[in-house]
């Protein structure tokens, strides 16, 4: 019977694309300011935090402020920040900032690494860009909230053997990752692992104790509608395990559910009901001090997981040839941009934040549902001339160096 559980929330929000970029095709200005504008729509972006924070931010970091100093010490939440979304609380909505680091500071909440730019690069063949988005995202994060994490959670879960490669050899000591399936062969999720030969520890989302409050809170049809947050902590401690992993967007609280479901009353109670049960939340900072490895959870690069979708691969993001033919146009600017040490590679990073090829997924059904709800372009048709207008925009101005030296 589980014990501990490890909560992450996911907080994102992309750069998105601004509609009509044809007309840059045909602008020639060499300012970064102006081609930064003439791709994003920052109006849009700072509506669309300041709708989230509302919604969801402000509200629900609130209600953890108020609920986890009761059991401090036994209940702390864990956050994986985008560096995109922490630029725009800076910029836009620095009140929903200012409550992420109280809660930090008062250790009710731990942080845990991600790439900088939510991006997919941990998929390149050479892990220099990897690195690097790692790096500039451990500098804010100890810039901001003053800590130096040591565990780490990649892009939508993103996770592969290399990978753990990679960032055990940064420094890090553990990993969060998806509980798959067909990678356990009929393993429990809930125990501690070992990422392949690199001895990193990984932590596996119960996906579906996840999906539980993430996807299915206030769908009518499913059959535990409503869930009630003493039933579900009851199904957390019948599950079989040491440890189990609960991790979903933020915004699940006020935005994907709204606030008349009743999901903050949920997350009150859920909070309640752990303490009570004597189940403790565990931060970064100790899970991976708390458990010995059970058994090696291995994942070769040419069968990568995500949390994406039924299939939990990367499909979700190069599952057509459409996003494969973009995702390989952009990868190839960014050796130009090094060579020619140009001021056009925080731009190239903005384009390689995921959401812009999730977009344009052809996927239907359930996925395909959710792929249409993140997308604020109306059609991947129109997510993927976008995203190809703003490489050829950013080609053009890479030819314009090239022609003035």
């Amino acid at each position: 019977m589980v014990k501990y559980i490890f909560i992450l929330f996911e907080v994102h929000q992309p750069r998105r694309l601004r509609g009509g970029l044809t007309e840059g095709l045909i602008r020639n200005n060499s300012d970064h300011g102006c081609l930064y504008n003439l791709l994003f729509d920052e109006r849009r972006n700072e509506d669309i935090l300041k709708k989230v924070s509302s919604n969801c931010y402000i509200p629900t970091t609130k209600l953890l402020l108020d609920n986890l100093r009761e059991y401090r010490g036994n209940i702390k939440i864990n956050f994986s920040f985008s560096g995109i979304v922490l630029e725009q609380f800076m910029k836009y909505f620095p009140d929903a900032l200012e409550l992420f680091k109280d809660l930090i500071r008062l250790e009710l909440a731990d942080v845990v690494v991600e790439p900088y730019y939510h991006s997919l690069v941990s998929v390149y063949e050479d892990h220099g860009e990897f690195i690097s988005q790692i790096n500039e995202q451990i500098h804010l994060v100890k810039e901001l909230f003053e800590v130096t994490p040591k565990a780490f959670v990649n892009t939508e879960l993103i996770y592969n053997n290399l990978i753990a490669n990679t960032v055990k050899e940064m420094g890090f000591d553990v990993v969060v990752t998806e509980g798959v399936d067909r990678v356990l062969n009929g393993r429990n999720p809930n125990h501690v692992y070992l990422g392949g030969s690199s001895g990193i520890k990984l932590l596996l989302r119960n996906y579906r104790l996840s999906d539980d409050v993430a996807f299915r809170f206030s769908n009518k049809s499913w059959d535990q509608y409503p869930l009630f947050a003493d039933r579900y902590v009851d199904w957390i401690i019948r599950s079989p395990g040491d440890l189990a992993v609960i991790a979903m967007d933020y915004e699940t609280f006020g935005e994907h559910h709204r606030a008349d479901t009743g999901i903050f009353d949920f997350l009150k109670h859920f909070i309640n009901y752990l303490g009570k049960n004597g189940v403790s939340a565990l931060g970064a900072s100790e899970v991976g001090k708390a458990f010995d490895p059970v058994d090696i959870y291995d994942v070769p690069s040419d069968s990568t997981i995500s949390w994406a979708d039924v299939e939990k691969d990367l499909s979700a993001w190069l599952g057509d040839r459409e996003q494969i033919a973009v995702f390989n146009r952009h990868k190839s600017l960014l050796q130009l941009i090094g060579e020619l040490g140009i001021d056009l590679l925080k731009i190239w990073r903005y384009l390689s934040t995921s959401d812009h090829y999730y977009y344009i997924s052809s996927k239907g059904g359930a996925s395909g549902e959710v792929h249409r709800y993140f997308s604020p372009h109306g059609s991947r048709t129109n997510a993927y001339c976008l995203l190809n207008n703003a490489l050829t925009i950013l080609e053009l101005r890479i030819l314009g160096y090239l022609n003035s030296r």
